[in-house]
């Protein structure tokens, strides 16, 4: 069976695209939580933005995961190079320790400073 470019292109970019979307989502709860107070409360020493960080991160994680076995397992039936779940795998590895470097700081520093 042959596979179609479009989705098989997402396939393979799924990963950096979750980064991306992370990147932009966390610097946006960001920048948000310190020009308004609103998500100023905190949880277990941590203010309400950075859980939402976490949260979004765990979502990103996640995603890279089903994306890289949806790609394996598309891999298997529709007789695709087995290159692409390789790459595909890879790329979602380094973009989940690009997605694990970027929430560290919800950690060590506090927020807005």
């Amino acid at each position: 069976m042959k596979t179609r470019f479009p989705v098989e292109l997402l396939f393979l970019i799924a990963g950096p695209a979750i980064w991306l979307a992370h990147f932009l989502f966390i610097y946006t709860v960001n920048a948000v939580a310190c020009a308004k107070s609103a998500l100023g409360g905190t949880w277990m020493g941590l203010p309400a933005s950075s859980w939402i960080i976490v949260a979004g991160s765990v979502l990103a994680l996640g995603g890279m995961a089903l994306a890289a076995w949806r790609q394996r397992r598309r891999v298997r039936v529709c007789g695709a190079p087995p290159f692409h779940a390789w790459l595909t795998a890879a790329l979602s590895v380094l973009s989940a320790l690009a997605v694990v470097w970027e929430t560290l700081p919800v950690f060590l520093m506090p927020a807005c400073q």
